[in-house]
């Protein structure tokens, strides 16, 4: 090889490893942005931050004679029970959309199980509709609310039962047969 010709080799030399910097920086560009981002937490640790789901809760409307669907964002749960729980917890908070309260404010879940035929048991602590309105209308409201909140957003339930203080009760307060299991019911929902 001459002289001229290594300036020529040099060139060529220099330009391949220029392209292979750059085919590796964007592949490396590309695996990044594929990668879900997580924060670093106070240990230096990635701590992922969670994921959302879109909810509808079941809540009375203005006249307490229907169900109406209130949109919430929720975050997401990977276990059935916690999501469940959570949907509880909400009903028991009330509407933030103008709708009607359908289960008391002073409500208490003691456990929720779910089995492996999809049937969701919630017991109520017994002094849970001690403040219910009462009515065979508010009760069936209350009923429908939760067992519909529940079937329509948790994957795994299919149906409710319901029990308070621990123990079957063949009411909630009076006039509803809770010794059924219940299924989502959208003849209640306006």
């Amino acid at each position: 090889m001459g002289r001229r010709s290594r300036p020529v080799v040099k060139l060529v030399l220099f330009g391949t490893i220029v392209s292979v910097a750059i085919l590796a920086g964007w592949w490396i560009a590309e695996q990044v942005s594929r990668t879900p981002s997580a924060d670093i937490g106070s240990k230096g640790q990635p701590v992922r931050s969670p994921s959302k789901q879109v909810v509808h809760l079941y809540f009375g409307d203005a006249r307490e004679r229907h169900l109406v669907a209130e949109q919430r964002v929720v975050e997401q749960f990977d276990d059935d029970v916690a999501l469940s729980r959570r949907l509880i917890e909400l009903l028991i908070q009330g509407p933030s959309q103008g709708g009607s309260r359908t289960l008391p404010p002073d409500a208490k879940l003691l456990a929720l199980h779910i089995t492996g035929a999809g049937t969701a048991f919630l017991d109520f602590d017994a002094e849970s509709f001690a403040a219910h309105p009462g009515g065979a209308a508010a009760e069936l409201l209350s009923i429908y609310s939760i067992v519909n909140t529940l079937v329509l957003n948790v994957d795994s339930v299919r149906s409710v039962r319901f029990l308070i203080g621990g123990r079957e009760a063949a009411t909630l307060v009076g006039h509803a047969d809770l010794q059924e299991v219940f299924e989502v019911d959208m003849l209640w929902v306006r």
